[in-house]
């Protein structure tokens, strides 16, 4: 393996790998599924528009696209050296574009799949060999590459430039694009994406270390199926974690699942408990499936809080999603706690003893739409120094009428301001459930709308209920992971 050895080199290094001021598409065809989608890709976000330069590469064509297509990596007409190559040509013939790009290419991303994942091994060995022959490093194979909004990189056209401080290393090309593709659009942003495939030559490990000394990133996304240097893994998440948060899903969880890894990547999985282990002693946050893993970012990205305790405050204006919320946070190990006699004082001040109940948890009944008293029961709840989280719902559906009902111009951006206020001088975690009241094409965009500007103001919106106990729990590990390393460190 041709590892970089140092932590001063690997910003040095690697940034010709995410800021490339050149690209070669070896592969590049009539097919715009194939290679050519990334040559698409990069005139969608406007590589050349900076002052970059693409290459197309095929000996069987002159001229693609109304660009000039050359024969070989090798030809003279391309200045040297080229800072990415990109292959997507059949997989007999990537060793031999592999053994073309030394001394003249500094990164290349394989494309191509059908080696090890495959179970072809002469050609994965024979891949593996040009690879650890030549000077160039190389992503992949079996993988879609790299994403990068600042340095208009992008692997498919028309996904959108979503710029942020979220850095993500994927195994699977899929996963990292629903990831981009759900995130992005609600203003989470990215610095890097990497479909790593393979993992051939750079590896995860490599990769961390980078995005650990990388200014712009915040946050780390991992969607991992296997890790051949575990030790390696947990010491560098060790480090990582109380800098920058690292979110994990862990593919191949089963019996079966562990299986379809290797034909996915060629991988070995290993025990899922052992990976769960890893992670509380790690204090990485994991995932278990898609969607747990996508709230789980943008809660680390919206307001990383760690809960002290597992005292729970539930504020809903309904009793049966107050019996829902109890029913999925006692199960999952949280208390309902008792509030304090002094916040139920307060909170009948301004609630009456009509359609609402004040036990927690809090049915605050038809008066809390109203998102000026909502938002001083909130401040109540906040005040508690019993509830360690509070978890509370606003329905979107609701904002329209509540601004005609109450005469107040906007009911949404009156409860965002208000709620964001409030919430932010708090040092507790707080999570809204925007209940979904209608299921139609107006209700989802309602709803999208709400979290996409609950999220800018620094208040998560997580949808699904059932989601929210595993959150705080994750969080709550990672708390308690950050508290012992402060102990062991002043030792």
């Amino acid at each position: 393996m041709k590892q970089i050895e140092t932590d001063k080199n690997i910003i040095k290094e690697f940034n010709s790998l995410f800021y490339p001021k050149s690209i070669a598409i070896v592969g590049a065809s009539n097919n715009k599924i194939g290679g050519s989608k990334f040559w698409l890709a990069l005139q969608y976000t406007g590589f050349e528009e900076i002052g970059g330069k693409t290459y197309l590469i095929n000996p069987k064509i002159s001229e693609l696209f109304g660009q000039k297509v050359y024969p070989s990596l090798l030809d003279e007409n391309i200045p040297k050296p080229i800072d990415l190559v990109i292959i997507a040509v059949p997989a007999n013939l990537v060793p031999k574009i592999v053994m073309q790009c030394n001394k003249i290419v500094k990164f290349g991303v394989i494309f191509t799949s059908g080696f090890g994942e495959a179970d072809n091994k002469s050609l994965e060995n024979e891949l593996k060999n040009a690879i650890n022959s030549v000077s160039t490093r190389f992503i992949g194979p079996n993988g879609l590459g790299i994403i990068n909004p600042y340095s208009r990189i992008a692997i498919y056209p028309d996904w959108g430039v979503f710029k942020g401080n979220l850095s993500y290393i994927s195994q699977s090309g899929g996963t990292l694009a629903r990831l981009y593709l759900n995130l992005g659009p609600l203003g989470i942003g990215f610095h890097n994406c990497v479909s790593i495939g393979n993992s051939y030559d750079i590896s995860i490990n490599e990769l961390l270390e980078y995005f650990y000394h990388d200014k712009l990133t915040k946050i780390i996304a991992l969607y991992l199926e296997s890790n051949p240097n575990g030790r390696k893994f947990m010491h560098l998440a060790q480090k990582i974690t109380p800098n920058k948060p690292i979110v994990l899903w862990k593919g191949g969880q089963s019996k079966r699942g562990i299986s379809a890894t290797h034909s996915h990547t060629g991988g070995l999985a290993g025990s899922y408990n052992v990976w769960k282990a890893m992670c509380k002693q790690s204090g990485i946050l994991l995932a278990d499936h898609f969607e747990l893993f996508l709230d789980l970012i943008q809660v680390a990205s919206t307001r990383p809080v760690t809960p002290k305790n597992l005292n729970i405050a539930i504020l809903v204006a309904g009793g049966g999603i107050g019996v829902e919320f109890t029913d999925k946070f006692e199960s999952a190990g949280f208390n309902i706690v008792d509030l304090q006699t002094e916040t139920i004082d307060k909170l009948s001040k301004i609630f009456p003893p009509v359609n609402t109940n004040l036990k927690n948890p809090l049915d605050l009944g038809e008066l809390s739409y109203d998102p000026r008293l909502f938002s001083k029961a909130m401040e109540i709840v906040l005040e508690d120094e019993g509830v360690g989280s509070v978890v509370f719902v606003r329905e979107a559906e609701r904002f329209s009428m509540l601004s005609k009902m109450l005469g107040i111009n906007d009911a949404q951006k009156m409860t965002i301001d208000s709620l964001s206020e409030i919430i932010s001088k708090s040092d507790k975690p707080v999570i809204c459930n925007s209940s979904m009241n209608v299921d139609n094409e107006e209700g989802y965009h309602q709803r999208h709308e709400f979290q996409m500007k609950m999220i800018e103001a620094g208040i998560p919106v997580v949808n699904y209920i059932g989601n929210i106990p595993k959150i705080l729990m994750q969080f709550y590990y990672y708390g308690r992971f950050l508290k012992n390393r402060k102990k062991s460190e002043k030792k």
